[in-house]
């Protein structure tokens, strides 16, 4: 960041009490400015009884990934990952459960994990403007197998592996 976000000032590195890195200062201001970042929300689909894992294409990829979208400005994670759910696939989470962080550098977006569980299976409300594609998975193998490599996506896939149920 070389210029403040508020006033437009150039702005000048300067040591912050409590910080061990140079952080940029605004001298017109007279405030540190702390760099900024996106937020979002991804989330692992499944069924209710763990035994199949959503997916969808997007943006003309050809590979598969989950569920995601940003979070809004003064919108808690919870709520964007609800409204995220309600825009692309008209569906309502029964459960969801945070469980990691993990940076996107290429969007400079902090991305925040879930897992989520569905009632309703039904693809009817995917959002053709949203989603290029929809498939429910019936097992991890199968899902592995479609998934972006060296994706968000499919670190988010190998960690909910333990949570699909395999009969």
């Amino acid at each position: 960041m070389e210029f403040c976000p508020k006033c437009g000032n150039e702005l000048e590195l300067r040591l912050c009490p409590g910080e061990e890195n140079m952080i940029p200062f605004c001298t017109k201001c007279n405030e540190f400015r702390f760099p900024m970042f996106n937020v979002a929300i991804c989330t692992a689909l499944f069924n209710h009884d763990k035994t199949k894992l959503l997916m969808m294409k997007q943006y003309g990829r050809d590979k598969y990934s989950f569920l995601a979208g940003y979070v809004n400005k003064g919108e808690e994670a919870e709520c964007a990952l609800r409204r995220e759910m309600m825009e692309e696939m008209k569906m309502q989470p029964d459960t969801s459960e945070f469980l990691y962080s993990a940076y996107f550098q290429k969007s400079n977006t902090l991305m925040l994990n879930f897992l989520t569980t569905v009632t309703d299976e039904s693809l009817d409300g995917a959002s053709p403007n949203e989603v290029d594609e929809v498939h429910w998975f019936n097992s991890y193998d199968e899902a592995y197998e479609a998934v972006i490599k060296g994706s968000l996506a499919e670190r988010l896939l190998k960690t909910v592996k333990p949570f699909f149920y395999t009969k």
